[in-house]
């Protein structure tokens, strides 16, 4: 057994957006062309190699690079157990940009996809939080891994930023 111990870097960006807003903002930005896990899996049945499958997907994908696996509405969830809840979780990643990663250490796969919470307080002010991306994946020691890490700490600052103002 191994045991990596690392702390990672929390971001919280706030808003003066209504959650309906910024949620509405993030699901603009990554869910780029509506591509989602179903459209990814059509790519690689269809695709006889990895080649096929990059061409395939990078002509779906938006302009920031993301695409939403799947929304967790954690509102909806909680809402039995508490009144006005507004939360959601997205998983949000790229596999061409996962695979820079997976390919030095597959352990990268604990990480990726990434998550980004959005969710309103009771005063009704909208937060935005994630782990940079760096500051998780440090911990494998990989020049590659941080290099394509850091681009994804400006990739989702830039998302929840642009969301934060949209």
């Amino acid at each position: 057994m191994e045991t990596l111990t690392g702390a990672g870097t929390h971001v919280v960006v706030s808003s003066n957006k209504s959650f309906e807003q910024v949620a509405e903002a993030i699901e603009s930005i990554a869910i780029a062309d509506k591509i989602d896990l179903a459209i990814v899996e059509q790519i690689v049945l269809a695709s006889k190699s990895w080649d096929d499958f990059r061409e395939a997907f990078e002509s779906k994908v938006g302009s920031n690079g993301f695409m939403t696996f799947t929304t967790i509405d954690h509102g909806s969830l909680m809402s039995l157990a508490f009144e006005g809840v507004k939360a959601k979780l997205y998983v949000i990643g790229n596999p061409l940009i996962a695979k820079q990663m997976l390919e030095q250490n597959l352990g990268v796969g604990l990480y990726v996809p990434l998550r980004l919470f959005v969710y309103e307080d009771k005063e009704g002010r909208t937060h935005i939080v994630y782990d940079k991306p760096s500051s998780l994946l440090g911990q494998f020691q990989n020049d590659k891994i941080s290099a394509v890490a850091q681009m994804l700490d400006r990739k989702l600052e830039e998302l929840a930023t642009t969301a934060a103002v949209l």
